[in-house]
Protein backbone atom coordinates (compact mmCIF):
# COMPACT_ATOMS: atom_id res chain seq x y z
CA UNK A 1 0.00 0.00 0.00
CA UNK A 2 1.50 3.31 -1.17
CA UNK A 3 1.03 6.49 -2.25
CA UNK A 4 3.38 8.58 -4.55
CA UNK A 5 4.19 12.65 -3.99
CA UNK A 6 5.71 14.72 -7.19
CA UNK A 7 9.70 14.08 -7.55
CA UNK A 8 9.79 16.97 -10.18
CA UNK A 9 7.11 19.17 -9.49
CA UNK A 10 8.21 21.96 -12.08
CA UNK A 11 9.84 19.85 -14.67
CA UNK A 12 7.91 17.79 -17.55
CA UNK A 13 8.77 14.64 -16.09
CA UNK A 14 7.66 10.98 -18.02
CA UNK A 15 8.12 9.28 -14.28
CA UNK A 16 6.10 8.63 -11.40
CA UNK A 17 6.64 10.81 -8.69
CA UNK A 18 8.03 8.86 -5.91
CA UNK A 19 7.11 6.88 -2.84
CA UNK A 20 5.42 8.33 0.72
CA UNK A 21 8.03 6.81 2.55
CA UNK A 22 11.22 9.05 0.54
CA UNK A 23 9.36 11.39 -1.49
CA UNK A 24 12.39 12.76 -2.76
CA UNK A 25 14.17 9.52 -3.39
CA UNK A 26 14.20 8.52 -7.37
CA UNK A 27 10.92 6.71 -8.73
CA UNK A 28 11.13 2.58 -8.95
CA UNK A 29 10.42 3.08 -12.94
CA UNK A 30 12.64 6.16 -13.50
CA UNK A 31 12.93 7.53 -17.33
CA UNK A 32 14.00 11.08 -18.83
CA UNK A 33 12.18 13.85 -17.85
CA UNK A 34 10.65 15.07 -21.30
CA UNK A 35 12.72 18.50 -21.55
CA UNK A 36 15.37 16.01 -21.73
CA UNK A 37 14.38 13.59 -23.82
CA UNK A 38 13.31 15.88 -27.19
CA UNK A 39 10.76 12.90 -28.57
CA UNK A 40 8.81 12.39 -25.63
CA UNK A 41 8.54 16.42 -24.92
CA UNK A 42 7.30 16.52 -28.84
CA UNK A 43 4.71 13.85 -28.19
CA UNK A 44 3.47 15.39 -25.43
CA UNK A 45 3.28 18.58 -26.57
CA UNK A 46 1.23 16.63 -29.68
CA UNK A 47 -1.15 15.54 -27.52
CA UNK A 48 -2.34 18.62 -25.55
CA UNK A 49 -2.48 20.03 -28.28
CA UNK A 50 -5.05 17.78 -29.63
CA UNK A 51 -6.84 17.61 -26.14
CA UNK A 52 -6.83 21.40 -26.34
CA UNK A 53 -8.68 21.39 -30.16
CA UNK A 54 -11.12 18.96 -28.69
CA UNK A 55 -12.02 21.14 -25.67
CA UNK A 56 -12.26 24.46 -27.63
CA UNK A 57 -14.55 22.42 -30.19
CA UNK A 58 -16.75 21.15 -27.37
CA UNK A 59 -17.43 24.53 -26.42
CA UNK A 60 -18.84 25.63 -29.38
CA UNK A 61 -21.18 22.79 -29.73
CA UNK A 62 -23.64 23.96 -27.38
CA UNK A 63 -26.00 21.54 -26.62
CA UNK A 64 -25.33 19.50 -29.80
CA UNK A 65 -24.73 16.32 -27.96
CA UNK A 66 -24.08 14.54 -31.23
CA UNK A 67 -21.42 16.67 -31.80
CA UNK A 68 -19.90 16.20 -28.33
CA UNK A 69 -20.08 12.54 -28.54
CA UNK A 70 -18.36 12.57 -31.96
CA UNK A 71 -15.29 15.10 -30.50
CA UNK A 72 -15.06 12.85 -27.28
CA UNK A 73 -14.92 9.48 -29.61
CA UNK A 74 -11.52 11.44 -31.14
CA UNK A 75 -9.98 11.46 -27.77
CA UNK A 76 -7.35 9.45 -28.15
CA UNK A 77 -6.84 10.35 -31.57
CA UNK A 78 -3.86 12.13 -31.52
CA UNK A 79 -1.66 10.19 -33.45
CA UNK A 80 -1.88 7.10 -35.87
CA UNK A 81 0.71 5.15 -33.93
CA UNK A 82 -2.02 4.73 -30.40
CA UNK A 83 -4.65 4.31 -32.83
CA UNK A 84 -2.87 1.20 -34.38
CA UNK A 85 -3.93 -1.27 -31.82
CA UNK A 86 -3.03 -4.61 -34.35
CA UNK A 87 -5.49 -6.62 -32.31
CA UNK A 88 -9.18 -7.74 -33.41
CA UNK A 89 -11.44 -7.53 -31.58
CA UNK A 90 -15.00 -10.23 -31.06
CA UNK A 91 -18.06 -8.92 -30.46
CA UNK A 92 -19.97 -10.97 -27.54
CA UNK A 93 -23.39 -10.06 -25.72
CA UNK A 94 -23.34 -9.94 -22.04
CA UNK A 95 -26.37 -8.93 -19.42
CA UNK A 96 -27.17 -5.72 -18.71
CA UNK A 97 -29.13 -4.08 -16.01
CA UNK A 98 -31.77 -3.97 -18.53
CA UNK A 99 -31.84 -6.88 -21.35
CA UNK A 100 -28.20 -7.39 -22.94
CA UNK A 101 -25.25 -5.01 -23.74
CA UNK A 102 -22.63 -5.75 -26.21
CA UNK A 103 -19.01 -5.98 -25.19
CA UNK A 104 -16.13 -5.59 -27.37
CA UNK A 105 -13.94 -9.02 -26.34
CA UNK A 106 -9.89 -8.35 -27.09
CA UNK A 107 -7.26 -11.73 -26.91
CA UNK A 108 -5.54 -12.02 -24.51
CA UNK A 109 -1.33 -11.60 -25.54
CA UNK A 110 0.46 -15.09 -26.23
CA UNK A 111 2.33 -14.91 -22.38
CA UNK A 112 -0.64 -15.01 -20.47
CA UNK A 113 -0.43 -16.91 -17.39
CA UNK A 114 -1.57 -20.76 -17.00
CA UNK A 115 -4.09 -19.18 -14.34
CA UNK A 116 -6.14 -16.91 -17.28
CA UNK A 117 -6.74 -13.26 -16.33
CA UNK A 118 -10.20 -11.84 -17.46
CA UNK A 119 -10.61 -8.12 -17.41
CA UNK A 120 -13.65 -5.93 -17.48
CA UNK A 121 -13.26 -2.52 -18.88
CA UNK A 122 -15.67 0.25 -18.54
CA UNK A 123 -14.40 3.12 -20.64
CA UNK A 124 -14.92 7.10 -19.99
CA UNK A 125 -16.74 9.84 -21.36
CA UNK A 126 -18.29 11.78 -18.66
CA UNK A 127 -21.39 9.43 -18.82
CA UNK A 128 -22.39 10.57 -21.92
CA UNK A 129 -20.40 9.54 -24.24
CA UNK A 130 -17.43 7.37 -25.28
CA UNK A 131 -17.48 3.92 -26.15
CA UNK A 132 -15.86 0.06 -26.87
CA UNK A 133 -14.09 1.63 -30.05
CA UNK A 134 -13.27 4.15 -29.03
CA UNK A 135 -11.42 3.32 -26.36
CA UNK A 136 -9.54 0.26 -27.78
CA UNK A 137 -6.38 1.64 -27.98
CA UNK A 138 -6.38 2.18 -23.94
CA UNK A 139 -8.58 -0.75 -23.61
CA UNK A 140 -6.53 -2.93 -25.73
CA UNK A 141 -3.16 -2.15 -24.43
CA UNK A 142 -4.43 -2.48 -20.85
CA UNK A 143 -4.83 -5.63 -21.69
CA UNK A 144 -2.01 -6.46 -23.24
CA UNK A 145 -0.11 -5.04 -19.65
CA UNK A 146 -2.44 -7.11 -17.94
CA UNK A 147 -1.98 -10.25 -19.96
CA UNK A 148 -6.09 -10.67 -19.82
CA UNK A 149 -8.66 -11.22 -22.11
CA UNK A 150 -10.34 -8.02 -22.08
CA UNK A 151 -14.01 -7.14 -22.09
CA UNK A 152 -15.25 -3.21 -22.70
CA UNK A 153 -18.70 -2.79 -21.70
CA UNK A 154 -20.87 -0.81 -24.34
CA UNK A 155 -23.07 0.48 -21.01
CA UNK A 156 -25.74 2.48 -21.07
CA UNK A 157 -25.01 6.54 -21.30
CA UNK A 158 -27.07 9.70 -20.34
CA UNK A 159 -28.70 11.55 -20.75
CA UNK A 160 -31.00 8.68 -22.30
CA UNK A 161 -30.13 6.59 -19.76
CA UNK A 162 -29.33 8.41 -16.24
CA UNK A 163 -28.29 7.27 -13.28
CA UNK A 164 -28.12 4.28 -12.09
CA UNK A 165 -28.34 2.76 -15.75
CA UNK A 166 -24.45 2.74 -16.27
CA UNK A 167 -23.67 1.45 -12.56
CA UNK A 168 -26.38 -1.43 -13.05
CA UNK A 169 -25.01 -2.26 -16.47
CA UNK A 170 -21.50 -2.39 -15.10
CA UNK A 171 -22.36 -4.60 -12.27
CA UNK A 172 -24.85 -7.31 -14.39
CA UNK A 173 -21.89 -8.00 -16.59
CA UNK A 174 -19.28 -8.27 -13.68
CA UNK A 175 -21.91 -11.17 -12.24
CA UNK A 176 -22.12 -12.93 -15.58
CA UNK A 177 -18.40 -12.69 -15.70
CA UNK A 178 -17.91 -14.52 -11.90
CA UNK A 179 -20.69 -16.67 -12.97
CA UNK A 180 -19.09 -17.72 -16.56
CA UNK A 181 -15.33 -17.70 -14.87
CA UNK A 182 -15.30 -18.58 -11.23
CA UNK A 183 -11.63 -20.21 -11.75
CA UNK A 184 -10.30 -17.27 -13.12
CA UNK A 185 -8.47 -14.24 -12.30
CA UNK A 186 -11.20 -11.30 -12.61
CA UNK A 187 -10.09 -7.89 -12.72
CA UNK A 188 -11.95 -4.47 -13.09
CA UNK A 189 -10.78 -1.05 -14.69
CA UNK A 190 -11.67 1.94 -16.39
CA UNK A 191 -10.81 5.44 -16.85
CA UNK A 192 -12.18 8.66 -15.74
CA UNK A 193 -16.40 8.47 -15.75
CA UNK A 194 -15.71 4.94 -16.13
CA UNK A 195 -13.02 4.69 -12.91
CA UNK A 196 -16.21 6.60 -11.03
CA UNK A 197 -18.46 3.75 -11.94
CA UNK A 198 -15.96 0.86 -11.47
CA UNK A 199 -14.96 2.17 -7.73
CA UNK A 200 -18.74 2.66 -7.26
CA UNK A 201 -19.15 -0.70 -8.66
CA UNK A 202 -16.70 -2.23 -6.29
CA UNK A 203 -18.36 -0.20 -3.37
CA UNK A 204 -21.69 -1.60 -4.45
CA UNK A 205 -20.10 -5.30 -4.35
CA UNK A 206 -18.99 -5.02 -1.29
CA UNK A 207 -21.67 -3.66 0.07
CA UNK A 208 -24.37 -6.86 -0.81
CA UNK A 209 -20.97 -9.50 -0.15
CA UNK A 210 -20.48 -10.62 -3.67
CA UNK A 211 -17.21 -11.44 -4.94
CA UNK A 212 -14.53 -8.26 -5.58
CA UNK A 213 -11.97 -8.04 -8.21
CA UNK A 214 -8.81 -9.71 -7.58
CA UNK A 215 -7.46 -6.40 -8.46
CA UNK A 216 -8.48 -2.57 -9.82
CA UNK A 217 -7.52 -0.52 -11.74
CA UNK A 218 -8.49 3.14 -12.25
CA UNK A 219 -7.28 6.30 -14.33
CA UNK A 220 -8.43 9.28 -13.32
CA UNK A 221 -11.04 8.52 -11.72
CA UNK A 222 -13.84 11.26 -10.53
CA UNK A 223 -14.42 9.89 -7.10
CA UNK A 224 -16.53 13.31 -5.47
CA UNK A 225 -19.37 14.54 -7.77
CA UNK A 226 -20.25 17.15 -5.20
CA UNK A 227 -17.21 18.54 -7.01
CA UNK A 228 -15.30 19.32 -3.84
CA UNK A 229 -11.96 19.01 -4.84
CA UNK A 230 -9.51 21.59 -4.53
CA UNK A 231 -7.38 20.72 -7.78
CA UNK A 232 -10.98 21.55 -9.75
CA UNK A 233 -9.78 25.67 -9.46
CA UNK A 234 -5.99 24.98 -8.70
CA UNK A 235 -5.48 22.87 -11.69
CA UNK A 236 -7.77 24.61 -14.33
CA UNK A 237 -5.24 26.78 -16.03
CA UNK A 238 -2.92 23.70 -17.27
CA UNK A 239 -5.56 21.44 -17.72
CA UNK A 240 -5.73 20.99 -21.68
CA UNK A 241 -9.22 19.44 -21.69
CA UNK A 242 -11.44 19.47 -18.76
CA UNK A 243 -13.54 22.67 -18.00
CA UNK A 244 -14.47 22.87 -14.19
CA UNK A 245 -17.57 25.14 -14.89
CA UNK A 246 -19.13 22.08 -16.98
CA UNK A 247 -18.25 19.39 -14.81
CA UNK A 248 -21.54 20.14 -12.70
CA UNK A 249 -24.23 20.41 -16.20
CA UNK A 250 -22.80 17.13 -16.76
CA UNK A 251 -23.19 15.21 -13.38
CA UNK A 252 -27.05 16.77 -13.43
CA UNK A 253 -27.34 14.72 -16.97
CA UNK A 254 -25.80 11.78 -15.37
CA UNK A 255 -27.86 12.13 -12.18
CA UNK A 256 -31.96 13.11 -12.62
CA UNK A 257 -33.62 11.71 -9.91
CA UNK A 258 -32.87 13.79 -7.72
CA UNK A 259 -30.34 11.17 -5.13
CA UNK A 260 -27.82 13.36 -3.18
CA UNK A 261 -24.40 13.38 -4.89
CA UNK A 262 -22.75 11.92 -1.44
CA UNK A 263 -24.55 8.74 -2.56
CA UNK A 264 -21.34 6.13 -2.78
CA UNK A 265 -22.76 4.71 -5.88
CA UNK A 266 -22.55 8.62 -7.19
CA UNK A 267 -19.25 9.27 -5.23
CA UNK A 268 -17.33 6.44 -4.94
CA UNK A 269 -14.98 8.65 -1.91
CA UNK A 270 -18.08 8.50 0.38
CA UNK A 271 -18.43 4.73 0.31
CA UNK A 272 -17.19 2.07 2.63
CA UNK A 273 -13.27 2.38 1.78
CA UNK A 274 -12.14 -0.50 4.61
CA UNK A 275 -10.98 -3.90 3.00
CA UNK A 276 -10.91 -2.79 -0.78
CA UNK A 277 -9.00 -5.38 -3.20
CA UNK A 278 -5.77 -4.33 -4.49
CA UNK A 279 -6.07 -1.17 -6.20
CA UNK A 280 -4.20 0.79 -8.35
CA UNK A 281 -4.98 4.44 -9.23
CA UNK A 282 -2.83 6.45 -12.08
CA UNK A 283 -3.41 10.22 -12.66
CA UNK A 284 -1.83 13.13 -14.12
CA UNK A 285 -0.92 16.27 -12.23
CA UNK A 286 -1.45 18.52 -14.86
CA UNK A 287 -5.87 17.67 -14.63
CA UNK A 288 -8.34 19.11 -12.28
CA UNK A 289 -9.23 15.66 -11.04
CA UNK A 290 -5.78 15.41 -9.53
CA UNK A 291 -7.55 15.67 -6.03
CA UNK A 292 -10.35 13.58 -6.59
CA UNK A 293 -7.80 10.27 -6.92
CA UNK A 294 -5.73 11.72 -3.69
CA UNK A 295 -8.57 12.31 -1.52
CA UNK A 296 -9.71 8.97 -2.56
CA UNK A 297 -6.24 7.21 -2.08
CA UNK A 298 -5.52 8.64 1.17
CA UNK A 299 -9.03 8.04 2.32
CA UNK A 300 -8.77 3.81 1.20
CA UNK A 301 -5.29 4.28 2.98
CA UNK A 302 -6.80 5.10 5.95
CA UNK A 303 -9.14 2.76 6.48
CA UNK A 304 -6.39 -0.09 5.22
CA UNK A 305 -7.32 -0.91 2.34
CA UNK A 306 -4.23 -1.25 -0.61
CA UNK A 307 -4.41 0.88 -2.34
CA UNK A 308 -1.47 2.52 -4.60
CA UNK A 309 -1.84 5.99 -6.15
CA UNK A 310 0.88 6.64 -8.73
CA UNK A 311 0.77 10.22 -9.78
CA UNK A 312 2.76 11.91 -13.05
CA UNK A 313 3.63 15.29 -13.48
CA UNK A 314 2.57 17.27 -16.03
CA UNK A 315 0.36 14.49 -17.90
CA UNK A 316 -2.98 15.12 -18.81
CA UNK A 317 -6.25 13.69 -18.21
CA UNK A 318 -5.87 9.60 -18.68
CA UNK A 319 -2.36 10.41 -19.87
CA UNK A 320 -2.07 5.94 -20.23
CA UNK A 321 -4.51 5.86 -23.23
CA UNK A 322 -1.72 7.54 -25.06
CA UNK A 323 0.89 4.88 -25.72
CA UNK A 324 2.67 4.07 -27.51
CA UNK A 325 2.91 7.92 -28.42
CA UNK A 326 3.90 9.28 -24.72
CA UNK A 327 7.14 7.55 -22.53
CA UNK A 328 5.06 8.25 -20.00
CA UNK A 329 2.03 6.18 -21.05
CA UNK A 330 4.26 3.23 -21.76
CA UNK A 331 5.55 3.52 -18.14
CA UNK A 332 2.38 3.42 -16.72
CA UNK A 333 1.45 0.55 -18.36
CA UNK A 334 4.79 -1.26 -17.44
CA UNK A 335 3.60 -0.45 -13.59
CA UNK A 336 0.48 -1.57 -14.30
CA UNK A 337 2.07 -4.93 -15.38
CA UNK A 338 4.39 -4.99 -12.30
CA UNK A 339 1.42 -4.27 -9.78
CA UNK A 340 -0.93 -7.01 -11.54
CA UNK A 341 2.03 -9.41 -11.53
CA UNK A 342 3.00 -8.75 -7.75
CA UNK A 343 -0.75 -8.91 -6.78
CA UNK A 344 -2.14 -12.12 -8.37
CA UNK A 345 1.31 -14.47 -8.17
Amino acid sequence: MSSRSPSHPSSRSASPSTSPSSPDSPPPHAEASLHNHDDAHAGLERVIKHLERIKAFTARTGNDLGAKRTLLEAYFAADASILDTGVTPRLAMVPGGEGERVCEVLPAPDDAPARPRRLLYVHGGSWIAGSPAGHRPLASRLGRAARAETYTLDYRLAPEAAFPAGLQDVLAAWRWLCDEYPQDHLLLAGDSAGGNLTLAAMNALKSADERLPDAVIAFSPATDLSWGSASLSRKAEVDPILDPNLLPFVSMAYVQDGTDMSDPRISPLEGNLFELPPTLIQCGEAEILLDDSRRYATQAQDCGSPVTLSLWPDMPHVFVGFAPLLSAANAALKEAREFLDTTLA
